[in-house]
């Protein structure tokens, strides 16, 4: 018997941080996702999550116009339903939610919040898809190891954006002392004179522990160049996102020619056609797509497929309860961002009464059918800043 999604009901989360985080251009104060359910008939129920804004542009497509889409479908049919959904960028079925006041093709269209959308429900797809199975995502996916090496993230900078240098390296220690063999800091907000003092003082405080820097895409192509060269003193294990929004390909090429550090992006990437272009024109040794903010699974596959062809590795943005188990079935899977601080990651800490776990450095995954994940519900109708949007066959 075939099954079919009988509801899909969607959250949104917000969390106010106690602390502004700052990263080279904005700063972090809260943490936030759509959290995506799918049931089927028969009662198996499926997560999945998005990290994308503004919430309620997609929570409304998901409530208007992909949700009825998909009320009485196979929820095993992950890549016709991906397919569908991702017409509607294309197509004339994207006039329902692109309609503007002005002129259409400016400024028109949503389509990054249709692509988060896209996300959720495919995550949570194939959350039923092993649960189906009787097996854990890696597993269904064909891995076989339950662990994956995890770093710890953070290294932001003061509430106010300042250096913090004292603070920083604190919080690195502490990473450091808890197991993790490798961590990752913020850098392209200050001076880099300034960024140069904040790497050097936490390099003479953890001399064997590997070293990431992220620029949160905060310089331009000479600004880069010059950071990563002033960086390679300090055995980077690899540089992210060095280049801004406006050349992240070609721009990233040029950093990546001039430094012998390794470049890392692909994080804000919305498909696997921009992840392709990355791979083989930005000169990349590390990818970042991360499948909660566009695309799912489906399209994160297709993603670490393309890199693995490439000798390129996989190193998700966030979310390890969801990327861990990709990393622990593609071949070229490396390494899991992993954020212990609680207070800058709420969700991560409070969010699940199942989940995996770290443990020195390697992240634990559970032997639970499907993510393996179980909800706090009390703490997920504590962080919900609506009740849920329901969405069902009429009637």
């Amino acid at each position: 018997m075939t099954r079919s999604i009988a509801e899909i009901r969607v959250h949104a989360i917000s969390v106010p941080l106690c602390r502004s985080y700052w990263m080279s251009l904005e700063p972090y104060t809260r943490a936030a996702e759509v959290l995506v359910e799918v049931t089927t008939d028969d009662g198996l129920v499926g997560i999945g999550q998005i990290h994308g804004r503004p919430q309620d542009q997609i929570i409304g497509l998901l409530r208007d116009c992909v949700g009825p889409m998909l009320i009485g479908s196979d929820p095993a049919a992950t890549e016709a339903i991906w397919e569908q959904i991702f017409r509607l960028t294309y197509s004339r079925g994207s006039a329902v939610f692109a309609a503007s006041d002005g002129q259409p093709h400016f400024g028109a269209g949503v389509k990054p919040q249709l692509m988060a959308a896209l996300a959720g429900v495919d995550i949570a797809l194939w959350d039923l898809k092993a649960q189906a199975a009787g097996q854990p995502l890696y597993r269904y996916l064909g891995g076989t190891e339950p662990s994956v090496a995890a770093y710890a993230s953070g290294g932001y900078y003061g509430p106010d954006g300042e250096p913090a240098i004292d603070l920083l390296v604190e919080e690195m220690t502490e990473y450091a002392g808890q197991g993790y063999d490798a961590v990752k800091m913020k850098v392209g907000g200050v001076a880099l004179d300034d960024d140069i003092r904040r790497v050097a003082a936490v390099r003479d405080a953890l001399p064997d522990v590997g070293l990431m820097l992220d620029a949160n895409s905060a310089y331009d192509v000479p600004g880069g160049i010059a950071a990563a060269k002033a960086f390679e003193a300090f055995d980077i294990r690899w540089l992210e996102e060095p280049v801004a929004w406006f050349d992240p390909v070609h721009g990233t090429a040029q950093v990546a020619t001039s430094t012998t550090i390794p470049i890392a992006s692909g994080e804000q990437e919305l498909h696997r056609w921009s992840c392709r272009d990355l791979v083989e024109h930005g000169g990349i040794r590390i990818l970042q797509f991360d499948c909660t903010r566009a695309g799912g699974v489906t399209d994160w596959l297709k993603v670490a497929a393309h890199a693995s062809a490439h000798g390129v590795l996989m190193a998700p943005h966030h979310d390890p309860q969801l990327h861990g188990h990709l990393l622990a079935a593609a071949p070229n899977g490396h390494v899991q961002e992993v954020f212990p601080n609680s207070d800058r990651d709420p969700l991560w800490a409070h969010l699940f009464s199942r989940r995996p776990h770290v443990e020195k450095g390697w992240l634990q995954l559970t032997e639970q059918p499907g993510l393996g994940v179980e909800l706090d519900r009390d703490i997920l109708e504590r962080f919900s800043t609506a009740p849920p949007v329901v969405i069902e066959a009429a009637g």
